[in-house]
């Protein structure tokens, strides 16, 4: 076994601690080599691992080794791609915002321009901006179907949550026949 390079030395912490494997010693310490070959090393003679349904959907010591093995989940980006993915967000943000959907007053010629820039930065839905963009323009008429944003099993988590407090918060209205009493929560 061996874990993929894709796995930064702050995403293997991350593993140690939510698996809590804690016969690995001083591992903040270590480099990222080092810190891999040891938790291959310790991994390999597991029998049983604390199963994660949070952050990792991890239940059983193969599917760990299977997790390390291939390229990380996270959507990680060079600053070339960043910046390729921020100015087409922007863009697309500009043509829904300040253009109203006008193909004349943006920076698209046509809408195909839009469609594209719109399927390039949909892998990458974990970027807040990104979602927004796709979300403007799935009310632009001229753009059939919907592009919906990819996203991780972690942020899919994590943004169920959030809408399930979000409407957790939101006050409701009560009413009472007979006396009109109203309060919020």
């Amino acid at each position: 076994m061996e874990i993929h390079s894709s796995h930064s030395k702050k995403d293997l912490i991350e593993i140690i601690e939510c698996f809590e494997l804690n016969e690995i010693v001083d591992f903040r310490d270590m480099t990222k080599d080092d810190l891999r070959m040891e938790l291959c090393e310790y991994i390999l003679g597991l029998e049983y691992l604390k199963p994660d349904t949070e952050h990792y959907f991890i239940s059983s010591v193969d599917e760990l080794i299977e997790y390390l093995m291939k390229p990380t989940p996270k959507q990680l980006l060079t600053n070339q791609q960043m910046e390729k993915v921020s100015i087409m967000t922007k863009n697309i943000i500009f043509y829904c915002r300040e253009c109203s959907y006008s193909l004349m007053a943006s920076n698209y010629n046509e809408i195909d321009e839009v469609v594209e820039d719109a399927i390039y930065i949909s892998q990458y839905g974990d970027l807040p901006a990104v979602r927004r963009a796709l979300r403007l323009l799935t009310e632009d008429d001229k753009i059939d179907g919907v592009i919906e944003p990819v996203l991780t099993k972690r942020m899919r988590v994590k943004l169920k949550r959030l809408d399930e407090l979000k409407r957790a918060n939101t006050g409701r209205l009560k009413v009472t026949r007979g006396t009109v009493t109203v309060s919020f929560d």
